[in-house]
């Protein structure tokens, strides 16, 4: 799978280049390669190639050749065997391409391989292997390894008949080395993976998942038991705030019944103020029978000379409003008019009239110190 891959592919890059297994062939396998006309057996030990023997092709028949390489092959005690390759028939080579291309390099450096070698895909074999990734270039450095398809065909063609299909084709030089080796065997004759690695596989991504989970879920189970821990202190908090709470809304409503007096006298003018105000507003020709207060409504009932004039001499005062008549005027005898007039008193602000208050209170005092020291 694609995501499998890659997934692969970022983990093996977290791993240090010390640490990342080395991609070799596996190292019981038994090795064979073409030297002076003769198929030769090979045993690979500690980078020292022991010749085991070797099946002449041009002496005897293809049975007899067969049966040589039987008994080559059955002295070993290993039906395992790979080709190996001179040096000089494996042309390897640096190639750069964009990051993109490690998602299908097989096929990438298949399309590149006439231009970057003299050989095409069906002329030759090849293998590559990721050398570094320059992200920050957006290049991907790849060793191409490249062989004629002719050499390795004419091996492959003795092996066929003699029933023994390769396991790699490494060049011999990297066989015998340390490090890594390009293994050059076509990919539909490459084995493919056994059920055990497959299962091993998918048991290391169950493991991998879970551990993710586990990982995951720590944080969220600390988390947990600080909630449950702090669960009886915010409840102890609330259960205080709750008190507190209560104790101001008392506190509230103590201070508004205690204000309230104060207040209500405050938001209206007091009544000597007022019989003041309208006697001063009244002209000398105009008399009052009858005052009445309920509210912030006055209603007044009287006899005056000028009516006219009694609308407009209460829209100036500072302490009524909207004056009206409240029922025609009735004519009576000496050219007197009884009238019914309506006034509504102004709204006072409780503030600004206690700051009145205490500004009258402060101008009183040095006025009653300077009194006592004339004295």
């Amino acid at each position: 799978m694609p995501f499998l891959r890659w997934w692969g592919r970022e983990l093996a890059a977290l791993v240090p280049p010390a640490l990342r297994p080395k991609n070799r062939p596996p190292a019981r396998l038994l090795w064979a390669g073409m030297e002076g006309g003769a198929i030769v057996l090979w045993r690979v030990a500690g980078g020292k190639r022991t010749e085991i023997g070797r099946v002449d092709l041009a002496a005897g028949e293809a049975a007899d050749h067969k049966i040589a390489f039987r008994a080559l092959h059955d002295k070993t005690g290993t039906r395992r065997l790979g080709v190996c390759l001179p040096p000089a028939q494996v042309l390897r080579k640096e190639v750069v391409l964009p990051l993109a291309a490690a998602e299908n390099l097989h096929e990438v450096l298949g399309f590149e391989l006439g231009r970057q070698t003299p050989f095409t895909t069906s002329q030759a074999y090849y293998d590559q292997r990721v050398l570094r990734a320059d992200r920050a270039g957006n290049r991907l450095h790849v060793l191409l390894g490249v062989a004629p398809r002719a050499d390795i065909d004419n091996v492959l063609s003795h092996l066929a008949e003699w029933g023994v299909t390769p396991r790699a084709i490494v060049a011999r030089d990297e066989l015998e080395g340390a490090g890594d080796c390009l293994d050059l065997l076509p990919p539909r004759l490459r084995p493919k993976a056994s059920r055990a690695v497959l299962w091993l596989g998918v048991a290391m991504t169950g493991v991998t998942l879970a551990l993710g989970a586990v990982l995951l879920a720590i944080p969220l189970v600390k988390k947990r038991e600080v909630v449950i821990a702090l669960h009886p202190v915010v409840a102890s908090a609330q259960q205080r705030a709750a008190v507190v709470d209560g104790l101001r809304h008392e506190q509230e409503r103590l201070e508004a019944e205690h204000n309230f007096p104060v207040q209500q006298k405050l938001a209206a003018p007091p009544r000597v103020a007022l019989l003041e105000e309208i006697t001063r507003i009244l002209p000398d020709d105009t008399w009052l029978q009858q005052l009445e207060i309920r509210g912030n409504e006055v209603s007044m009932i009287g006899t005056t000379l000028s009516s006219a004039k009694l609308i407009g001499l209460f829209e100036q005062s500072v302490l009524l409003e909207n004056a009206h008549f409240k029922a025609p005027l009735v004519k009576g005898q000496g050219g007197e008019e009884r009238f019914q007039l309506g006034a509504t008193m102004k709204p006072i602000d409780p503030a600004k009239a206690l700051e009145a208050l205490r500004a009258l209170h402060e101008q009183s005092q040095p006025a009653a110190k300077a009194g006592g020291k004339k004295s």
